[in-house]
């Protein structure tokens, strides 16, 4: 398989967590960690409350970036959006979106807290289903080109269906624009899938190691990393 491959359905997972076994590996600042590496905190520049002038994440986490980047093509790096997410970070983005939802018309029922949670985890500090990115093993991203950033057919933290992350392979190209947002998104899901991680796949942006929802993905029988409540 190649970075230029096709993205492949993702199988139906249990609905039950594993457990965790924390590792305690250490959280990473990437903006000195590597130069093939670029970083732009996405929620910093947005001004959100708590949000860092940085990307952390654990260690290994960031070791395999590296391992990503390196089958990259030659002038591609990887732009980091967000890694570890502080509770008062992840309590705004939840608040925010609650809001869009109900000014788009969404009333408070079980459909709604199961689209509000489809893309924004509820905080919470329960040491047994940490947030993702409250782990450190969560990473949002994209790529960056001799051009600029690569088109992938939507922005970061675009909650709709053209975010997830096989829609342009369901959706066949019906022009050269449109098949290069396809092969964008499948070069940044094989790098980071050859890297050993896995995807969220209602997010092109979003990937995990070591966590729950990897574990889940990988069948590993524990996760390596609980929630980090403060960073370094």
């Amino acid at each position: 398989m190649t970075i230029a491959s096709p993205i492949p359905a993702q199988p139906n997972l249990p609905e039950s967590l594993p457990g965790i076994w924390e590792t305690n590996e250490p959280l990473i600042p990437l903006k000195q960690y590597a130069p093939v590496i670029e970083v732009y905190p996405a929620y910093y520049h947005d001004g959100l409350l708590g949000s860092r002038p940085d990307c952390l994440v654990r260690q290994s986490v960031a070791e395999r970036l590296l391992h990503a980047v390196s089958v990259l093509p030659v002038d591609h790096r990887l732009v980091i959006l967000d890694g570890w997410r502080p509770l008062e970070v992840q309590q705004s983005l939840y608040d925010r979106l609650k809001n869009q939802l109900l000014e788009q018309g969404w009333t408070e029922s079980d459909a709604f807290y199961e689209e509000l949670h489809r893309y924004v985890a509820r905080p919470t500090n329960n040491p047994a289903w940490p947030p993702r990115h409250l782990t450190g093993g969560a990473v949002d991203l994209t790529i960056t080109g001799p051009d600029g950033w690569l088109d992938m057919g939507t922005p970061f933290d675009d909650f709709s269906e053209r975010a997830s992350t096989r829609f342009f392979e369901l959706h066949e190209p019906v022009d050269d624009s449109k098949l290069r947002i396809r092969d964008n998104r499948r070069m940044l899901y094989h790098a980071m899938i050859h890297a050993g991680f896995t995807n969220y796949s209602d997010e092109w942006w979003h990937f995990d190691f070591g966590n729950q929802a990897w574990a889940v993905l990988t069948g590993a029988p524990t996760a390596d990393y609980g929630g980090i409540l403060h960073g370094t």
